[in-house]
């Protein structure tokens, strides 16, 4: 997928975040399924547009292999930033729209609506909801950012909201744009599973 910014084109790809532990779930979030069908495969086909599409793992020894080309974290246990940091550096994009395996009602619209928001001068554009929460992992991360996600991993600061801090971050309010809050809506547990399968089946 490709967008223009300030009269440059930049190409954007995606990434879908595999390789949490899933500890409140209990149980591999990518392959909990709505209608039969799995939540990675879900979103991937909400991402079909997009010309390069990875699948972030933490090793290549705890996943399946998938349709789509995996990158493994290339500093381990660090939580999503490694996920994040490993697949700008692998990608061969300009940016990458990263998305959580856990978000199974996101939709195409978003991802495109927040990569047309980067600025020519911006690191990352990261929605918000009315709640005041940030959604850093349904977010567009441009190669600028690697320089900030290496020193904090080398230094083990996994905290995203510290590199938010110290990137040129654009912040989208979604409740003023025509994308819904609950695209990323995320499922981390048992109930939070049980409450989205009653919600689709009424």
């Amino acid at each position: 997928m490709r967008f223009l910014v300030q009269e440059v084109q930049m190409k954007f790809g995606a990434v879908i975040l595999c390789g949490g532990k899933s500890r409140r779930m209990g149980t591999d979030k990518a392959r909990l399924t709505i209608d039969g069908v799995p939540f990675l495969e879900r979103i991937a086909f909400e991402l079909r547009e997009f010309e390069e599409l990875l699948i972030s793992v933490d090793s290549f020894e705890n996943h399946p292999r998938t349709a789509y080309p995996s990158v493994a974290d290339i500093y381990p246990n660090c939580g999503p930033m490694g996920g994040i940091h490993a697949a700008l550096r692998t990608s061969e994009s300009d940016a990458l729209l990263v998305l959580s395996c856990d978000l199974p009602l996101y939709s195409h619209e978003l991802g495109e609506y927040l990569c047309r928001q980067l600025s020519p001068d911006a690191d990352t554009v990261v929605p918000t909801t009315s709640d005041g929460r940030l959604h850093p992992l349904c977010a567009v991360y441009r190669k600028t950012a690697l320089p900030v996600f290496e020193q904090q991993l080398k230094t083990g600061n996994f905290r995203m909201r510290d590199a938010l801090a110290r990137l040129h971050a654009v912040y989208v309010p979604i409740d003023r744009t025509p994308c819904s809050e609950k695209w990323l809506e995320n499922v981390n547990t048992q109930n939070e599973y049980r409450t989205l399968r009653e919600d689709k089946s009424n």
